[in-house]
């Protein structure tokens, strides 16, 4: 949904752009998801990932759609910003975790381009 409504990443002529700087995570990850409700086993999740430097530190507002436990965030279209959803917080620990294995063994360092497919 966050890249049908038109955040980048799928492609190779819009990649997200990866960041290893803590405070730029930090920023993406708390502009994003830090006014989330608590829901019992679930957490926010954004994209563009809070690892790229696409997330919300580099402008935009948030986003959000149906069904994913955030009524008060508008949806929205367009190439900046992020999408937030809240969703079972297994699921969102353990892609975190996946995306840390990725960029080890592909070896995507400081501003390497990458793309985040569906396998659907």
């Amino acid at each position: 949904m966050a890249q049908a409504s038109g955040l980048p990443g799928a492609t190779f002529a819009n990649p997200l752009v990866r960041t290893t700087r803590l405070l730029t995570i930090a920023r993406n990850r708390e502009f994003a998801c830090g006014d989330a409700p608590s829901i019992p086993d679930k957490s926010c999740d954004e994209y563009p990932i809070a690892t790229s430097k696409n997330g919300l530190s580099a402008g935009g507002t948030r986003r959000s759609f149906d069904g994913c436990d955030l009524p008060n965030i508008p949806s929205g279209t367009g190439p900046t910003g992020a999408s937030i959803c809240m969703i079972p917080a297994a699921e969102n620990s353990s892609q975190g975790g996946t995306n840390t294995q990725f960029f080890r063994a592909e070896r995507v360092l400081l501003d390497d381009p990458f793309r985040v497919v569906t396998t659907n």
